[in-house]
């Protein structure tokens, strides 16, 4: 902490000029411009690691919506799905709220029971309009 301190005391008391701020006083990096071009990123690159990455963000998104349709194919009924549904997508909610909770430190129970909450809201704001629930 106190090199830190030090470090930023010295580097306020240096003035700043256009060759400390360019890097260098050599006019050679200059383009037409007129901007040192060797601080630009180069040109992004899609890898196979990124593809991968985007397959794996595709399977889990697909996962987590799964359980939500499956009463949707067991369960001929459709208000009897829909309720089912409701309460799986509840749960979800509930224990990913949980471990979210428990990896932040913010108490697991108060976190899971919040995210439970704004679900169950949600559900009750888009029920509201429409109270005949035959479908």
């Amino acid at each position: 902490m106190v090199l830190l301190a030090a470090s930023l005391t010295a580097l306020a008391q240096t003035p700043a000029t256009d060759d400390t701020l360019a890097g260098s006083s050599d006019t050679s990096s200059v383009g037409r411009t007129g901007r040192v071009s060797d601080g630009l990123p180069e040109k992004a690159v899609l890898k196979g690691t990124d593809l991968i990455a985007a397959l794996a963000i595709f399977l889990i998104v697909v996962a987590s919506t799964f359980p939500v349709l499956l009463p949707f194919l067991l369960i001929s009924d459709v208000a009897t799905a829909k309720n089912a549904s409701r309460a799986i997508a509840l749960a979800m909610l509930f224990f990913g709220g949980l471990a979210l909770g428990r990896y932040a430190g913010y108490g697991s129970w108060k976190v899971g029971a919040t995210m439970a909450g704004l679900g169950t809201g949600l559900v009750v704001a888009i029920n509201a309009p429409g109270a005949d629930d035959t479908a």
